[in-house]
């Protein structure tokens, strides 16, 4: 990772921490998970920062959220599904779609990340029902699609906010680097 300047550093940190307070505080109890705006900001993160940098804010923000709200032990299986969704979302916004960012790479990019979503929970909660719970795979798998309703519910909106939230994320950053170059100047 190249080196970051201050500036950088603390709209990283506003970042996670905007994905932190979206999941505190817009969150609806649906079953044993809820919905929230969380994923989807994970997801713009990756369109404007990228990969990497997308996958550190989601770490940061959402592994806080894990810790402070009773979540610890879990905490590394949110980073791992994390990690996982922008790496699908790294291979094919930034290798398929060249980072291109058009209204249609965005809705899909979307999608990608909210059924990447719904299959690592699947397996997660499938396996944990299998290996911890001792059910039969069919049992533990069927275990596993009613336990992530709070996962549905934060797929359509990741599928419905990204192509909303983007655009104005998008002009508001680059409007913030126009203010500092033209102050520096």
């Amino acid at each position: 990772m190249k080196h970051l300047t201050t500036r950088q550093l603390v709209e990283l940190s506003l970042y996670a921490a905007l994905i932190f307070v979206s999941v505190q505080c817009l969150r609806i109890p649906m079953g044993a998970q809820f919905v929230h705006f969380g994923n989807a900001l994970v997801v713009v993160a990756v369109l404007l920062y990228g990969s990497r940098l997308g996958a550190l804010v989601a770490a940061v923000g959402l592994g806080l959220f894990d810790v402070l709200n009773g979540y610890a032990a879990e905490v590394w299986i949110t980073i791992l599904e994390s990690l996982i969704v922008c790496a699908v979302l790294h291979l094919v916004f930034e290798g398929l779609m060249q980072s291109k960012d058009t209204t249609r790479n965005v809705i899909v990019v979307g999608v990608v990340a909210a059924l990447t979503k719904i299959i690592s929970n699947l397996i997660k909660y499938t396996l944990i029902n299998s290996l911890v719970g001792g059910l039969n795979l069919q049992v533990a798998f069927l275990t596993a699609v009613v336990k992530i309703g709070g996962t549905f519910g934060s797929a359509l909106v990741t599928i419905i906010a990204v192509p909303i939230l983007y655009p104005l994320l998008k002009q508001v950053f680059a409007r913030q680097h126009t203010q500092t170059r033209t102050v520096s100047n």
